[in-house]
């Protein structure tokens, strides 16, 4: 307040009067403010607030989006995770408002933990923070933000890298220009990677390391867009999240065990996404100030994880490849490259469509499998039942 200012107010008593009950009211309302934060805190009610109320200040609706991104953002406080479990991968078709629900929930979180780069490429990764340029760098417990990635980024060596080893320094080996030899540089630690995307295909190894994000694009949900009008988040609850603290965090034998007997194990996958759901475990303990995890931090977490667990059937296709899906749908039989390119009405040559097939194979939307009735070897393709089957499976309630 300016001099002149704090003269007028000391010469006028109705202003001053004023004034001082202005500030009052002030303190009251911030008073009664963490009261109500620090009861939400005790009742273990404070993450429905967030994810149900705060966050609606900034993007109206796309809960479950909402909240899976929230939950990986805290993630990166767990210490003993895996380096693929809070990676997350925003897949919506453009003007979704894919990368401003991204930038909402990412703005509740300390802005120094957190970097964005647009545009970005494999050079400039293997480049950024290494130890030879800043050697107290440590990406652990940050957010690296690379919003409308391209194909050739996401399904990089350099990304595969970033977001599923588990040494605590990666080495990268780049190779120079002209014959010049090989440059090797050091990163410490693994952020959590969030981007976003309309058109790029995640390969299988991609969608294991990246928890698959979908918006809500019904016209319910295009209306709220309208209607919103931006306010700011709550200050205490922004700093109870920037008060919260790296720790280990610990799954009971007694619950590990209840996870083991139901979750599945049928597939390579599986391996991950079991490692994943107690990562997802840990962040609610960690959340509610506990080392250790209960019942409840499960039950919570573990409706999160099927929120984010996604199939091959969840990934958009080419036109060609929708196509090629449609006809063996329609068929329901084993079919030849052959045979689908005569249902197709030859609009792709068969030498075309071989490669996109494989390439569906490799992304376990097909199945090959081998004939051999005729006297000789015919390879036929068919519907992964990972593709036909939407939701593979539930987890029940901690018993």
């Amino acid at each position: 307040m300016k001099v002149d200012e704090m003269k007028i107010i000391d010469e006028n008593p109705k202003v001053k009067e004023k004034m001082m009950k202005r500030i009052k009211n002030d303190v009251e309302t911030g008073i009664k403010e963490r009261e109500k934060i620090d009861e939400l805190i005790k009742q273990e009610k404070l993450w429905d607030k967030i994810v149900l109320y705060e966050l609606e200040k900034k993007h109206l609706g796309d809960i479950k989006a909402k909240e899976i991104i929230f939950l990986c953002a805290v993630g990166r406080l767990v210490n003993n995770k895996k380096s693929y479990s809070f990676n997350c991968l925003v897949l919506a078709p453009s003007s979704s408002g894919k990368d401003h629900l991204v930038k909402s929930v990412l703005k509740l979180f300390p802005r120094a933990c957190q970097e964005r780069y647009g545009r970005t490429s494999r050079t400039t990764l293997n480049y950024l923070h290494t130890l030879d340029s800043e050697p107290d760098y440590d990406y652990n417990g940050k957010i690296l933000y690379l919003p409308e990635i391209e194909e050739h980024i996401l399904n990089s060596e350099v990304m595969l890298e970033f977001t599923s080893s588990d040494d605590e320094v990666t080495k990268v080996a780049i190779t120079k220009p002209k014959g010049a030899g090989v440059d090797i540089k050091e990163i410490r630690g693994h952020p959590e990677v969030f981007t976003t995307t309309a058109t790029t295909i995640p390969t299988e190894e991609t969608r294991n390391r990246f928890n698959i994000v979908g918006l809500d694009l019904s016209d319910e949900q295009i209306r709220r867009t309208f209607i919103l009008s931006e306010s700011e988040y709550n200050p205490r609850i922004m700093k109870y999240l920037s008060d919260l603290k790296p720790c280990d965090v610990e799954i009971p034998k007694k619950m590990f065990d209840f996870i083991v007997k139901n979750f599945p194990g049928k597939k390579q996958r599986h391996k991950r996404d079991f490692q994943r759901l107690l990562d997802f475990i840990k962040v609610l303990a960690l959340f509610n100030g506990r080392k250790i995890a209960e019942p409840k931090d499960y039950d919570r977490a573990k409706d999160i994880f099927m929120n984010a667990y996604s199939t091959c059937a969840d990934i958009p296709l080419k036109d060609m490849d929708r196509r090629i899906v449609k006809t063996l749908e329609s068929a329901d039989v084993p079919m030849s490259a052959r045979m689908l390119n005569d249902e197709l009405g030859g609009i792709i040559t068969i030498s075309n469509l071989y490669p996109k097939l494989r390439n569906l194979v490799g992304k376990e939307i097909l199945d090959e499998q081998t004939d051999r009735t005729l006297g000789y070897v015919i390879t036929n393709f068919v519907l992964s039942d990972e593709f036909k089957d939407k939701k593979p499976f539930i987890l029940p309630n901690f018993e």
